[in-house]
């Protein structure tokens, strides 16, 4: 994947490929605001994507969800990374939250990403992801699996009380996803991706590109709820 730059004036969009098929008008739009998560949500899980899904998955869930969890232990390999892949930003919730899936063999993963540790409505952006991640594990009898990307991370106890709904069964969405939801900061993250970049080969792994995601992730490192 090459870096792209759609606007010389905005060097912080230097991934955004408006050829893309992914990028509606709306979702350029998206990006092209600073308020929202979206771009910074592109940046990150694309340069992720540049390795194996079965490499760099896993570890983010292990981080997440702890070490042991059953979610890294599946197949990973060949997973298709997917920004807006549970269509939230066709939702109320879509100001709040940018969703990225991770749609494996085995799990289908709903990441929310955030701009500020407790945006309003953020309760109900994280519901909305985590039914999103239950619909769309149906789909081949898979895992699913809810992870929240903000500047100072979730509590477990946040996330449990978020993902609370009421199913039509009677059993909670939080029940479902119990040992299969996290949360992770932008500057985790940003470790992650220079790790990959510090393991690769010199000649494949995009080090100025990290350097650069982890710079646009460096205001985010002292944000607030606020």
């Amino acid at each position: 994947m090459e870096p792209f730059v759609t606007d010389a004036t905005a060097p912080s969009e230097w991934l955004i490929d408006a050829a893309d098929p992914l990028l509606t008008a709306d979702r350029l739009a998206r990006i092209g605001d600073a308020r929202r998560p979206d771009r910074l949500a592109w940046n990150t899980f694309r340069t992720l994507a540049l390795w194996n899904t079965d490499a760099w998955i896993p570890a983010l869930l292990e981080t997440t969800c702890g070490e042991g969890g059953r979610l890294a232990a599946l197949e990973w390999a060949g997973a298709q990374v997917v920004p807006w892949g549970a269509g939230l930003d066709a939702g109320a919730v879509c100001d709040v939250v940018c969703d990225v899936v991770l749609d494996g063999p085995e799990a289908y993963v709903v990441v929310a990403c955030a701009l500020v540790a407790n945006p309003p409505g953020g309760g109900t952006a994280i519901r909305a992801a985590a039914m999103a991640a239950l619909d769309g594990s149906v789909h081949d009898a898979r895992e699913a699996g809810l992870v929240v990307v903000s500047p100072q991370g979730w509590t477990g106890e946040q996330l449990r009380h978020a993902a609370a709904v009421e199913l039509r069964d009677g059993r909670l969405a939080s029940d479902l996803l119990e040992g299969a939801m996290g949360t992770v900061t932008w500057a985790d993250l940003g470790r992650l991706a220079a790790d990959l970049a510090e393991e690769g080969a010199p000649d494949t792994i995009p080090e100025a590109q990290v350097r650069e995601l982890i710079r646009q992730m460096g205001p985010l490192a002292g944000a607030s709820g606020a």
